[in-house]
Formats: structure tokens, sequence, C-alpha cells
């Protein structure tokens, strides 16, 4: 069975939008946080800022994933954005030390604040971050994409607690809050990123795809009719939401037309229980008899 790879129409385009609006809000941040002495400001400014190679490095591999199979990648550019999602997020936990760093010299420093103009950029921000992930939205299927929709889900919630923060500075002179805000905002930069790196590496060591198990995708198997044994089964992802599958299953003696048909359902049964599309299946002959499973590096023994 062949492997499709699907893309939600336009989010290539909507990705490069995003990229722009993303940039001219980093700068406006960066000016507004200088003006208004604001370490939160300058901190989420950080944060945006490390989501432009982010969305870069997005961009390039949804072009990447378009290209075909060839002879020295046989299997495509599926894990282009697999291999973006896990940089991008390396990213965030560099950036969320910084963000600690400067908040714990601010404790130490207080600074007065313009809380005018940190409700202004954090009201932007607000507006800048969830209409970004709102045109996420349609491709969060793909990890890639995911990551760019967390992110911006992630900065949008930032803006806001930085809105709160104006608001409380204004109306108790705490400036403090500046930089509590500030290590708040690191925070949900590394629990956003420790989800991300846990699936990507799930997925670069081709571990079992998450919701499935290897024997109940194998037992299912053995309820196609003339199925009499199946071992050596390996299930991995080439990109998330892509699943792959091998095996060897002894069949009963039969033609080559009667095994072509167990084949037609056995690929049928996979694509519709769980999903797999692309599917490398090694038939191997045996008398009839009870039907078996043997998990891969098992060692099936004829009954």
């Amino acid at each position: 069975m062949h492997l499709h790879v699907e893309e939600s129409p336009g989010m290539s385009r909507a990705l490069g939008w995003a990229l722009g609006i993303n940039l001219a809000f980093v700068a406006a941040e960066f000016v507004g946080g200088y003006l208004g002495r604001s370490l939160a400001l300058m901190s989420d400014g950080v944060h945006n800022l490390s989501d432009v190679p982010s969305m870069s490095l997005s961009l390039v591999a949804l072009i990447a994933q378009r290209r075909p199979a060839d002879p020295q990648r046989t299997y495509g550019y599926q894990r282009s954005g697999v291999l973006a999602a896990f940089v991008n997020a390396l990213l965030l936990v560099g950036v969320a030390g910084y963000i600690f760093y400067a908040a714990y010299e601010r404790l130490r420093a207080p600074v007065e604040v313009d809380t005018g103009v940190m409700l202004a950029v954090a009201a932007a921000g607000i507006a800048v971050n969830a209409g970004i992930a709102a045109l996420m939205w349609r491709g969060r299927r793909d990890l890639n994409l995911r990551t760019v929709l967390v992110h911006n889900a992630g900065d949008a919630a930032s803006s806001a607690a930085i809105l709160v923060g104006a608001l409380l500075i204004a109306r108790t002179g705490w400036v403090i809050v500046d930089a509590l805000l500030s290590f708040a905002i690191g925070a949900a930069v590394l629990w956003s990123s420790r989800g991300i790196l846990r699936e990507t590496t799930h997925i670069l060591l081709e571990g079992t795809p998450r919701g499935l198990k290897v024997e109940e995708v194998a037992r299912a198997m053995l309820q196609v009719p003339g199925v009499a044994e199946v071992h050596d089964v390996h299930i991995w992802s080439l990109a998330a939401g892509l699943h792959a599958l091998s095996c060897h299953v002894r069949i009963n003696e039969m033609s080559t037309r009667e095994s072509e048909k167990i084949l037609e359902q056995l690929n049928a049964l996979l694509g519709r229980e769980f999903h797999i599309r692309h599917t490398t299946i090694q038939f191997e002959p045996r008398a009839a008899a009870a039907a078996h499973f043997f998990p891969a590096g098992g060692n099936p023994k004829k009954s």
C-alpha cells in the first residue's frame, strides 16, 4: 500500500502570512518594551522572536513534505516537519532559560514600567497571536503546524497575562509583577516545548504510534480468513498521523489470486481500523493450523 501526503489547502500561504505578521509584531514588542521599560514585554518579544526561525523551518518543512520519494529518500520527506518541530522545541527551551535569567535580574533590581505602553502592546499581542493561531487551526493534524499553533496560542495567553499585569501595576504600583510575569511566561514556554519534544522524539526513534498496540493490530489481522499466523510486526510513524507497518503473515496453501484477496482485506482492515496507510506484508506458506501472533523478535513455532 502506498502513502499519500495530505495538506490542508492554503496552509503554506497562511504560514507565510503568519511569519510576516509575527516578525512585524516582534519589532513592535521590542520597541514597546524599551520605551515602557517592561521586561515582560521584552521577554515576550524574545519568545515571539523564537517563533520566526521556528515558522521559517516549519514553512520549509511544509514545502519539503510535498517532494516525492527518490532513490536516496525512499519514504520521501515526511519527517521534515517532525524534525522542524523538534528543533523548534529545543529553541524554546533555550529561550525559557534566558527569560528566567532576565526575570531574576529584574527581581534583584526592579525598574519602573510604563503601564500605558504595556497595555497597548499586550492588547495588540492578543489580537495578533490569536489570529495566527486561528490561521493554523486547519492544519493542526500536522505535528509541524501544530507546533506553530501551540506557540502562538501560548503567545496570546502571555499577552493576556501581560495586559492583566499592566492593570495591576497601574493600580497598585507593584513593579515586581513585571518580573513575576516573565517567570510565568518562561514556565509556559517550557511546558509547551515539553510535549512537542516528547512526541517528536518518539517519532524520530520510530516508536509505536500513540494509541496503537502491536498486539491489538496483530490480533485483528488474525481475524481475516486464511491468516494462520502473524509475526515480526513493526509499526512506526513516518510523520504525525502517517503510520506504517511491516510484518510476516503465514497463510494456508492457496493460489496467488486467493492470497491477493487476503492482502486486500488486510490493507483495508489496517487502514479502516488503525489508520495505517503504508504496509509491507510478506506472506509465508503454512499448513492450516490455529492462528498465532508473535511480536517482533519472537520465535514463531509451528503448532
